[in-house]
């Protein structure tokens, strides 16, 4: 193996676990918007809730945008894992082999899933305290409502779907091998 090879697979080493920390702070900073956000509503600020209420229809934007950069992370990390566990170039020692094998058959579906129910419970909240502060006498504010409502979760739910997708085909790549022709 050439050095510039070995150079390659240590970075990739090194950007997986790069990757795995972007990943954990993403959704720790996720947790704390959130926190903040929805604790900013029991503080006493001498700002009426219902002068301010609107910015909660971006909660689920923003829950949402989080949600792209973590799977994002986390499709990156799986991508690296499966390279370096299936490429036989990559020089993994069996040991690293059989693990990405084993995390590929027994893939941990927990912390996607969570992120998404965390995401849609932040969403049902958010609708919570608005629907507690709107002025409901106009069908357009009760359409606009059900549809941003509606929206939002579909959104969250159809990013969970294609994460699931995403990372179900990562799980399914394998190398190809070049195969030494014969003849002329």
């Amino acid at each position: 193996m050439e050095e510039y090879d070995q150079e390659f697979l240590r970075a990739l080493h090194e950007e997986k676990i790069r990757t795995q920390n972007e990943r954990a702070k993403l959704v720790t900073m996720k947790l704390a918007f959130v926190t903040v956000l929805f604790g900013l509503s029991s503080v006493n600020m001498k700002i009426d809730m219902a002068d301010i209420f609107w910015l909660i229809y971006f909660v689920p934007l923003v829950s949402i945008s989080y949600d792209l950069y973590i799977m994002s992370a986390d499709s990156r990390i799986k991508r690296i894992g499966i390279f370096l566990g299936r490429n036989p170039v990559s020089l993994a020692g069996k040991a690293e082999q059989e693990w990405e094998r084993f995390c590929t058959s027994y893939r941990d579906s927990l912390a996607t899933s969570a992120n998404m129910f965390f995401s849609v419970i932040v969403t049902l909240g958010a609708a919570a305290v608005i629907h507690s502060q709107q002025s409901w006498t106009e069908k357009f504010v009760r359409l606009w409502f059900a549809v941003w409502l509606v929206l939002s979760l579909a959104v969250i739910i159809a990013l969970w779907m294609r994460h699931q997708t995403l990372i179900k085909n990562i799980g399914d790549y394998e190398p190809v091998e070049k195969k030494r022709q014969m003849g002329p």
